[in-house]
């Protein structure tokens, strides 16, 4: 089963078929390509676990190529690899976005150490997003009234200063209260509190 969808673009062959040889025996699914016009193209980065990128080649450059990806898919990270002295580049690239660097030539378990962690940034990315999405999802079938509610509860309003913002009664508060718990899937407060930052929902109506 393959782990993981790995990218590579490098300019260089024998480092194509060197390193796809590599990951592939380790399980990972590699798509190579040794032009970076074609890869800005047609990669599906949006769709890709991993990209290792050379920072030299003629043309366009890493740099180019690195700017390119991180405007069309910003959680996929990136690994540039750096020949001999471009260490100040490859400083560059971390500032612009990169993940990591491997300078050449590097060893077997520094680049499978590297791209296991890139792998696993991704996929705790990806899984952040998909908690993101499944809050908003239940936010979004809140009532208006219930909404109302939420506002007020994850401002740490009791019931009784609710009511009388919303000019209702207590236990028409309570009500609601339980509504918007069990819909937004809240354990206690404190769930829906967290829920609500990290959802980016916590910034009023």
């Amino acid at each position: 089963m393959t782990k993981a969808q790995v990218l590579i673009l490098d300019d260089d062959d024998a480092v194509l078929d060197a390193l796809t040889l590599r990951l592939e025996l380790e399980g990972y699914g590699i798509i190579a390509s040794a032009d970076p016009a074609a890869f800005m193209k047609t990669a599906n980065v949006n769709e890709s676990d991993c990209l290792l990128l050379d920072m030299r080649m003629p043309g366009t450059d890493g740099m180019a190529v690195l700017e390119h990806v991180r405007t069309r898919a910003p959680h996929l990270p990136v690994i540039m690899m750096t020949g001999h002295g471009d260490v100040e580049l490859a400083v560059a690239a971390l500032k612009a976005g990169a993940m990591d660097f491997l300078e050449k030539p590097f060893a077997d378990r520094r680049l499978l150490d590297a791209i296991e962690k890139a792998v696993s940034a991704r996929r705790s990315a990806q899984a952040a997003s998909g908690a993101d999405d499944a809050v908003h999802d239940r936010f979004g079938r809140l009532t208006p009234r219930e909404t109302d509610v939420f506002h007020e509860l994850i401002a740490g309003h009791p019931n009784k200063i609710i009511a009388h913002h919303l000019g209702c009664s207590q236990r028409t508060v309570e009500i609601h209260r339980s509504r918007v718990m069990t819909k937004m899937q809240a354990g206690n407060l404190a769930d829906l509190v967290r829920m609500a930052v990290e959802g980016g929902l916590s910034g009023g109506k």
